[in-house]
């Protein structure tokens, strides 16, 4: 009697260690695995995403990301099918002006409306951003009569009256005196920046990175003298704040300097910007 109550015993602790826990929600995992992930601006991290449900099927799939101090942005939300998913996922790290934290989250739910999610958190230092250009800006001479945006603002990319506030003024049209008709081929800049020129830059190819690196190579002075189109020139804004740095590069388009009158004679000129701050 002992032995058969022995057996009994032991078939029943066979019975419970045959039997599979299923899960009651839907399970998610993410390639790579790792839960914090350095990547530099610019890259694409590539997700492999697989999921699945024992006790229902499958209904959605989303993905948001969060920049530390932002909001959510919903990068893909999905309908599902079937019990399965595996799915390649790619992500392109924005260039920013600063290094950030950027949290990505994955969240499988199935048609009950159980979920799991998951997330990863990205460690983003910055890489060489290629810089946009904006084409046909131009200012005029100082000594027109009838137009007076003698001077232009980098920033807000706009020609403006040689008497605005100074900060204003990034570069301005410097004659020799108020009288001469001839365009001065003189740039200064009221809101106090420097000015490199560097005509052997690839300005087609330009980044922020190589935009910095080729200013702070060069000799940066406070009058540029006989601008010439086909220049390239490089300045720092001196408007900005002790945290910011702010460079735009300049590809001289034109310059138009009419016999006799100072009245149309401008520059015209195709620019791109970078900003760092520290």
């Amino acid at each position: 009697m002992r032995v058969l109550s022995a057996s009994v015993l032991l078939a029943f602790a066979v019975s419970l260690g045959s039997c599979k826990k299923e899960n009651t929600i839907p399970v998610i995992s993410v390639t790579p695995s790792t839960l914090d992930i350095d990547v530099v601006s610019g890259n694409v991290v590539a997700f492999e995403v697989r999921g699945n449900s024992e006790n229902s099927s499958l209904a959605r799939l989303i993905i948001t990301t969060k920049k530390t101090n932002s909001f959510s942005i919903t990068r893909l939300d999905t309908v599902l099918s079937g019990k399965g998913l595996n799915l390649a996922f790619e992500y392109l790290v924005e260039h920013a002006a600063s290094p950030y934290t950027e949290e990505v989250r994955f969240q499988l739910i199935d048609a009950d409306g159980k979920d799991m999610i998951t997330s990863r958190t990205l460690y983003v230092t910055l890489g060489a951003a290629v810089l946009t250009e904006t084409a046909g800006h131009s200012f005029f001479s100082r000594n027109s009569f009838t137009f007076g945006e003698s001077a232009f603002d980098l920033e807000e990319r706009v020609p403006v009256l040689y008497s605005v506030d100074s900060s204003r003024r990034d570069i301005q049209d410097f004659p020799v005196d108020g009288s001469t008709m001839d365009l001065s081929r003189r740039w200064i800049a009221p809101a106090g920046g420097r000015f490199v020129r560097f005509n052997g830059f690839d300005y087609a190819n330009a980044t922020n990175v190589s935009v910095e690196s080729a200013f702070l190579s060069g000799v940066p002075v406070e009058q540029l003298n006989d601008v010439q189109a086909g220049d390239i020139i490089l300045t720092k804004l001196g408007s900005q704040s002790v945290t910011v740095r702010y460079y735009a590069l300049i590809r001289v388009v034109d310059v138009i300097d009419l016999p006799g009158t100072a009245d149309n004679d401008r520059y015209i000129f195709n620019m791109k910007w970078a900003r760092f701050e520290n």
